[in-house]
């Protein structure tokens, strides 16, 4: 879906502060309507466009732009021979209805032109305390939807500039201000809805895909649903699992009702809160995004403290899988994947795997155990001997009950004959995250100082080249100067000296 420079809508010239009009008309109604008058006719277009907004260009380069805005790679409002699509002929029509207008136009942006993926990553960014700049905005675009957008493109910016104009976002500064309210107006889903749908597996988003896709008037077999959701999306769905794993966790949702009489296949129907419009491209957004569920980049640190000791082993699973991946994000690294997952374990234990990728590759593994009890040398070892199977360079350990005294010297141990470095957070250093997300770094500094003495290289193993040993030098460096040293006479050892005749008389 790639297109010339990056996966967003191209928009270099198509918007509102490039197209500013001297008159109380909208500035997408002003192009809307020239581009009516000059449907089909792109050069007449560009001229008029350069004379109605760019006068001082000697040149329709600009105007050019702003009509591949409104084409396929831009906003959609054309076709590539510049005449209205479907979109841009309701556009066109709403041009006297200002609100009207920029309303229709910003739920487009949202639903079908990543303006809602957008929304979330700032929301992602914000969330974990991080700077809602475009560069930042870029790098999680590419990260979670593994989107390609050039370093100098501004086309965020330009459909932020639309969506202002609807009300949904502020115009302008690096600081924005969400109205969630507006969005759920436009596409009528709100903010939860959308993060209790992310935290969906894959299975249960492509079955719920699946029926939004189906839209069934009534009831409808959940494996017809099923079949469909395979075939479209690729997944394997469990029949023999499908009540527990599928079904009881949409009904658990609010999307569907559904009922097993013996011997006849389970029907399905969709509730109130069920509505295909809207479901639909919430998740299609959501079957492309990659990496950390999104109620993980949402929790606190606190939250999740809490939530560790809860009654239920689900939450705490939930949480314990958050802790890990937030500590792991606080990192700069990459998700790359479960091992063992804290809700398959009643919140005890979570494993994951993550990469750092900067100027050179190292992979970590990253385990959390929620217990009372510290950490022993056992568990260390079990973590070095999948650390050779997948080859991670870093383990980092994180134990709420503490790490014992032989688990630090296993670890030591190893660490002097392996090429692994072994890190420990304690319950302690994870509570004061929320206040202070710089201590996390503050505490493997000084993992990583204890690590460098562990594995502190004798000078002459990192001076010796060529295996060569101390004796073996120290013998060929006196063959190699033997001229020099080839004395005419003995010389005299100090036990030998007597002062001079003269200086013995002064004294």
């Amino acid at each position: 879906m790639a297109r010339h420079d990056t996966d967003l809508p191209f928009g270099d010239a198509f918007s509102p502060a490039q197209l500013h009009t001297d008159d109380d008309r909208p500035e997408l109604a002003a192009v809307l309507e020239m581009a009516k008058e000059y449907e089909g006719r792109e050069d007449a277009f560009d001229e008029a466009i350069r004379e109605a907004f760019f006068p001082d260009d000697d040149d329709t380069t600009r105007a050019k732009n702003v009509r591949l805005g409104m084409k396929d790679r831009g906003y959609k409002i054309t076709d590539d021979e510049f005449y209205f699509t479907e979109l841009g002929d309701e556009l066109y029509d709403l041009r006297d209805d200002p609100d009207a207008l920029y309303d229709r136009f910003a739920q487009y942006i949202l639903r079908d032109l990543h303006g809602l993926k957008g929304i979330e990553v700032v929301e992602d960014l914000e969330a974990e305390g991080r700077k809602t700049v475009n560069d930042n905005i870029k790098e999680e675009f590419k990260k979670q939807y593994d989107f390609h957008i050039d370093e100098t493109s501004n086309h965020w910016s330009q459909m932020r500039a639309w969506m202002s104009e609807a009300g949904v976002v502020n115009k302008g500064t690096h600081r924005y201000d969400i109205d969630r309210t507006r969005i759920e107006e436009l596409i009528g889903v709100d903010s939860e809805d959308i993060v209790e749908l992310d935290g969906l597996n894959e299975q249960q988003q492509a079955f719920l895909r699946s029926l939004a896709l189906i839209d069934p008037p009534g009831e409808v077999k959940s494996r017809t649903v099923k079949r469909i959701a395979e075939h479209a999306y690729g997944v394997n769905i469990s029949q023999s699992n499908i009540s527990r794993r599928t079904l009881d966790p949409l009904e658990e949702a609010g999307y569907i009702q559904w009922e097993h009489v013996s011997g006849k296949p389970n029907l399905i129907e969709t509730t109130d809160k069920f509505d295909a419009e809207v479901l639909k491209p919430v998740l299609d957004d959501l079957s492309e995004r990659v990496g950390v569920p999104r109620h993980v980049l949402r929790l606190s640190f606190e939250e999740i403290m809490e939530e560790l000791d809860s009654d239920s082993t689900h939450e705490k699973g939930i949480a314990l899988e958050t802790l890990t991946v937030k500590t792991g994000r606080l990192l700069g690294l990459d998700f790359v994947g479960w091992r063992v997952r804290g809700r398959k374990t009643g919140g005890s234990e979570v494993d994951i795997v993550m990469d750092e990728i900067d100027t050179t590759f190292n992979r970590w593994q990253i385990q959390c155990k929620n217990t009372k009890s510290q950490l022993g040398a056992k568990q260390v070892s079990r973590e070095v001997g999948i650390s050779r199977i997948i080859q991670t360079n870093t383990i980092l350990m994180i134990a709420r009950g503490g790490v014992s005294q032989d688990a630090r010297q296993y670890a030591n141990q190893v660490m002097r004959h392996e090429n692994l470095a072994i890190m420990f957070l304690e319950g302690d250093d994870i509570e004061e995250l929320d206040e202070n997300t710089d201590h996390l770094l503050t505490v493997l500094r000084g993992e990583a100082r204890r690590i460098h003495n562990i594995k502190r290289l004798d000078r002459r193993e990192v001076e010796q080249e060529d295996g060569m040993d101390l004796i073996d030098r120290e013998d060929e460096a006196l063959e190699e100067f033997e001229d020099e040293l080839d004395f005419e006479q003995e010389q005299p050892s100090l036990n030998d000296f007597t002062p001079d005749e003269d200086e013995s008389s002064k004294n």
